[in-house]
């Protein structure tokens, strides 16, 4: 099978896990029989749910998300595609870092005020611990619309 699907990459703050349980959250809303990685959730499992993370294991993680067993199908035939709904299977892939991390200048802000974008353009970045996140979405999220609500989900999932 060939590679399908849309990579978009972020680098997050230790905040990702719960903006991840948040994200969650927003998904099941959208669709109430949401299955994560191949198991159907039931109601009260958002809640409480965790960001599966193994103490200093290192290397990448996965969450597939589908709407029901009928998109778990059609993500096993077509893979990260839309189906007959316009709607498609997408995934996260994240791995923490607990090193530091630094970068000459920060660039392309955005989501916060115009004078705290201002502010903080071209400046320096220093975090002690971090995640890179790769959002796996059927479509370019620019162009889908229901990639763009997955993406903007997941944006929206890191204010609280």
């Amino acid at each position: 099978m060939d590679l399908t699907g849309y990579p978009t990459d972020f680098l997050a703050d230790l905040g990702f896990p719960e903006a991840a349980r948040r994200f969650l959250v927003r998904r099941t809303r959208r669709w109430p029989r949401l299955s994560l990685n191949g198991t159907p959730l039931d109601d009260a499992a958002p809640a409480s749910w965790q960001l599966p993370e193994e103490p200093g294991a290192s290397g990448s993680h996965i969450l597939g998300f589908a709407r029901d067993a009928a998109m778990e199908q059609h993500w096993e035939d077509e893979g990260y595609a839309l189906d007959g709904t316009r709607e498609g299977p997408f995934a996260l892939f994240y791995s923490r870092h607990g090193g530091p991390l630094t970068a000459r200048a920060v660039t392309g802000v955005s989501g916060v005020p115009e004078p705290v974008a201002e502010s903080v353009e071209s400046i320096g970045l220093m975090l002690t611990g971090f995640f890179v996140v790769t959002l796996l979405t059927p479509d370019d999220p620019a162009t889908d619309p229901f990639s763009g609500t997955v993406l903007n989900d997941l944006r929206a999932s890191f204010s609280s």
